[in-house]
């Protein structure tokens, strides 16, 4: 599996679309500093699935996004593309390549696609699972992984170890089971607590049917009995009435007396009238009221049925959690005995790691000790080279001092070969005046001292130009032994 292609278009240096092919044969990305090297690994952490925005240099997840500069316009999405190669089936599915990628937008959200098929982040986390690639995998190595691989604690170093030994998606099916155990038991718990509540309501319901049937029953009852008490009234006055009228008729003689006792008759007649039209109303009044408590009562029913059918539906859904739960059980159990051989593997891999670690120790130890030796030897040849410009420029003031005293040694040869001139013009001269020696014994004495002094001056230089040349052969001989050394080392 490698790395085929990286696209970006507006994520974080990369406004516009960009697209980096790797080839067989490239191992690194260089540049200058700030030129988006570490853009391109935060990129690639970035679209496996990275939820950190410390770990992408970022105080929050929206400054991925390219943010704007003097002269352009910040983007308001984000979008990487990874390609890699699937030849050898490291990935779970039935390409030669997949292509994974990723979008932020301004808002926060985040969508994720597989072969330009939108996914979710789990379907990508699964996707990479044991292949080395993911954020927090080992395909990506930092510095701060590296002091975890090498740290003394155990606890910081056990991701690696079960990424590495395959442990993770073990892990991760084990979480994934216990939460689905955890929410099936809050699902029972829930369930439990809506059986309690309408069992509940099933009793008030059925207190409130039982209240509410006495009620109509009673009010019935009084309404009944009040019907018929102005009934019988009504039929007791109705016979009165009769009887007036007949003795009416028969005693016309004596009708003042018997007028008005009809009078009152016919007004209590009338009273009764109006209180059986009362009594009509109230009993109209009575049987609405019946009938809307009749309809309560076909809701209470209705409700009462539906609550009997929740029940039921929360038994079977409990039947269904208690399987669900043997299911869940019997596979968390499997997976402890997955859990166990790869803890078992993990341990042998933790031991081959530690003497790894100890190997990797000893040569780092070696490497520090090498690196010491190196610093040491770049200090003495840091010396070497200085005193290499030390005896270069000595060995330039030597080499002008010796040409100095070959240019004085030269005048100093013609000043001698005057003088043998003169000498031997003063020895031609003395042998033609001998007699006037004592008037040229002085001059011949003073040209015998100069020559002298010449002949000295001419062997003082010639020692200096000798000793230079001597101190400058040690420097050099000096030099190249310090050199050869600091090689050496």
């Amino acid at each position: 599996m490698k790395l085929r292609s990286l696209k970006l278009h507006g994520f974080k240096s990369f406004a516009d679309a960009t697209t980096i092919e790797f080839h067989d044969g490239i191992t690194a990305v260089v540049g200058p500093n700030g030129c988006g090297k570490s853009n391109i690994s935060d990129a690639i952490r970035w679209v496996l699935g990275e939820q950190r925005p410390s770990t992408i240099r970022g105080a929050k997840m929206e400054e991925a996004i390219f943010q704007g500069t003097m002269n352009r316009r910040p983007v308001n999405r984000g979008s990487v593309s990874l390609t890699v190669s699937n030849e050898d089936g490291a990935l779970p599915v039935p390409f030669e390549e997949v292509e994974l990628g990723r979008q932020i937008f301004r808002d926060g959200g985040s969508e994720y696609s597989i072969n330009r098929s939108a996914c979710r982040l789990r379907d990508v986390l699964d996707l990479c699972r044991d292949t080395g690639l993911g954020a927090n995998a080992y395909s990506i190595i930092e510095n701060r992984m590296i002091d975890t691989i090498l740290s003394d604690r155990a606890e910081e170093r056990r991701g690696l170890f079960e990424e590495a030994a395959g442990i993770g998606k073990y892990k991760d099916r084990r979480k994934a089971a216990t939460r689905r155990l955890e929410r099936a038991e809050m699902d029972l718990q829930r369930l439990e607590d809506v059986i309690s509540e309408v069992h509940t309501k099933v009793r008030s319901l059925a207190r409130q049917k039982g209240k509410a049937q006495r009620y109509i029953e009673y009010r019935q009852r009084r309404l009944d009995v009040e019907v018929e008490v102005v009934r019988h009234q009504f039929e007791a006055l109705r016979t009165r009435l009769d009887g007036v009228e007949k003795e009416l008729a028969g005693d016309i003689q004596s009708g003042e007396g018997k007028v008005a006792e009809l009078g009152a008759a016919e007004a209590q007649f009338e009273s009764l009238r109006l209180k059986e039209v009362g009594a009509e109303k109230d009993r109209a009044e009575v049987a609405k009221a019946l009938e809307a408590v009749r309809s309560e009562l076909v809701r209470w029913e209705r409700d009462l049925a539906v609550a009997d059918e929740r029940a039921a539906y929360a038994s079977r859904r409990l039947a269904q959690i208690d399987e669900e739960r043997g299911q869940g059980l019997q596979q968390s159990e499997t997976l402890e005995q997955d859990e166990q051989v790869l803890v078992s593997d993990r341990d042998r891999v933790a031991d081959e790691l530690e003497q790894l670690q100890a190997v990797a120790a000893t040569r780092a130890t070696a490497v520090q000790e090498v690196r010491g030796r190196l610093r040491v030897a770049r200090e003495r040849l840091d010396e070497v080279e200085t005193r290499e410009r030390d005896l270069a420029r000595r060995g330039a003031q030597l080499e002008g001092d010796a040409q100095a005293s070959d240019a004085q040694a030269e005048e100093l040869g013609h000043r001698l070969g005057r003088v043998a001139g003169e000498l031997e013009s003063a020895a031609d001269a003395l042998s033609e005046i001998e007699s006037q020696g004592d008037l040229f014994s002085d001059r011949l004495d003073e040209l015998s001292a100069a020559l002298g002094a010449a002949e000295e001056d001419v062997e003082a230089c010639l020692s200096a130009e000798t000793t230079a040349r001597e101190e400058l052969d040690a420097a050099l001989v000096t030099e190249r032994e310090g050199v050869a050394r600091a090689a050496a080392c």
